[in-house]
């Protein structure tokens, strides 16, 4: 199994119930989500201190005309990464009702989350599924940003 890395920051003052990164399976091949660290980057200040929520959803289709994220491979002798990465789409992805999961943390402060042994987050081949990573609860201060870092195994 290959593993990939992506980091992505969010547009500045992010609004509740906003996407702000999306990783997408491919139709011949799925993904597991490995590890997620979020944090808030607040420009050339210290961040506002501000409780954050992270909703991980699943997506129910594909959005249209995304910009791509590029990825890293963290072995150098893995074949190209098939999983598409994305800071945002025309038209987003169709999210499911509720989040799979949910991230609460402070902004002063980050979150490392590791999906590994018995905890799986898989994702199944197809091109109308992947994971959406959404602004929840309270909006983001002017000029705060997420910073995020995905890590997938393919």
């Amino acid at each position: 199994m290959a593993r990939y890395t992506a980091q992505s920051e969010s547009a500045a003052a992010l609004a509740v119930d906003t996407g702000f990164f999306w990783a997408h399976a491919v139709a011949g091949g799925g993904y597991k989500l490995r590890r997620v660290t979020l944090g808030v980057r607040a420009g050339a200040g210290a961040p506002t201190s501000q409780q954050c929520v992270v909703g991980i959803n699943r997506v129910t289709t594909a959005g249209t005309t995304p910009t791509a994220v590029t990825a890293s491979k963290l072995d150098p002798n893995s074949p190209a990464v098939t999983t598409l990465f994305a800071s945002a789409f025309a038209t987003a992805p169709t999210l499911t009702a509720q989040d799979a999961y949910r991230v609460a943390f402070n902004s002063q402060s980050g979150v490392d989350l590791p999906w590994e042994l018995l905890e799986e987050f898989v994702v199944a081949a197809g091109t109308a599924n992947g994971l959406g990573f959404i602004n929840r609860d309270n909006a983001l201060p002017a000029s705060h940003q997420y910073v995020i870092s995905v890590e997938v195994e393919e």
